[in-house]
């Protein structure tokens, strides 16, 4: 049976590719998180199934990540936040992590043996030729309201670009996201499409971990919807308004973030 591994699992992005995963019985799941009663709290129907394992624990605990990754045909890299929030570098290690521990796998079970591929969750604003139909102002105004998320994926990117020779990845550029519906899919290589479900996205992020051929490899695609009825993300105002705030005034965000101390 096919297994797969999700780290991020209690994330927009990853509890959807839990839900997405579930629908079939043949998957067998690894999810990494933080937190186990969280995942249970945002995904109820991870609590009651045989297909599901839980990793639970730190993030830099390489031997834990290993073993969440080990023997499955792709890894799900969807740890990220989702405000602007300043000096954030949670993708860059996540990523770190990953390499670290394929690399253990590597080592321990010799170059022959087969790593699963890298689906990393990105922006198709870090690649221009997928939103060329995105008017500049639009450009300049997302490169400040996402400007420290946008930095920290760009170093995900480029830490796992230089593991080309023995790291397969594939880089997904989705438009904006919304939490609405599964209402299909179809995969690009070209553009990007907003607005675009969280589950839609999972769905596309399945279909290219079961590409067996490796079309992908390095690549860059972007999952876009073919329903006409998706919700208008309205969220995202709150989050450009907020993340124009952090960008110029970073202070800010301990009194207004997502992720502030408390």
């Amino acid at each position: 049976m096919p297994s797969y591994a999700v780290l991020g699992a209690t994330g927009g992005i990853g509890r959807s590719l839990l839900r997405v995963l579930l629908q079939s019985p043949d998957n067998q799941i690894n999810a990494y998180c933080r937190s186990r009663a969280k995942l249970l709290r945002v995904c109820p129907e991870a609590a009651n199934t045989e297909q599901l394992k839980v990793f639970e624990g730190r993030l830099d605990d390489v031997s834990l990540i290993a073993g969440c990754i080990r023997d499955t045909r792709a890894v799900f890299l969807a740890v990220s936040v989702s405000d602007n929030m300043p000096g954030c570098t949670i993708a860059r290690e996540a990523t770190s992590v990953a390499v670290a521990a394929l690399d253990d796998i590597r080592k321990r079970d010799g170059p022959t043996t087969r790593l699963p591929t890298v689906i990393l969750s990105s922006s198709a604003s870090l690649d221009h030729s997928f939103s060329g139909d995105v008017p500049p102002f639009v450009h300049w105004l997302l490169d400040r309201a996402v400007s420290n998320l946008y930095h920290d994926l760009a170093e995900a990117e480029s830490l796992l670009r230089a593991q080309k020779d023995w790291v397969s990845t594939v880089f997904v550029r989705p438009g904006g996201l919304v939490h609405d519906r599964q209402g299909g899919h179809e995969i690009s290589t070209t553009t990007a499409k907003t607005p675009l479900s969280f589950l839609d996205l999972a769905a596309g992020m399945v279909e290219i971990a079961e590409d067996k051929e490796g079309r992908h490899h390095m690549r860059s695609v972007s999952v876009l919807p073919t329903s006409d009825k998706v919700a208008f993300p309205w969220d995202c105002v709150y989050f450009v308004l907020t993340g124009l705030l952090y960008h110029y005034l970073p202070w800010t965000y301990r009194f207004f973030g997502e992720y502030r101390r408390r």
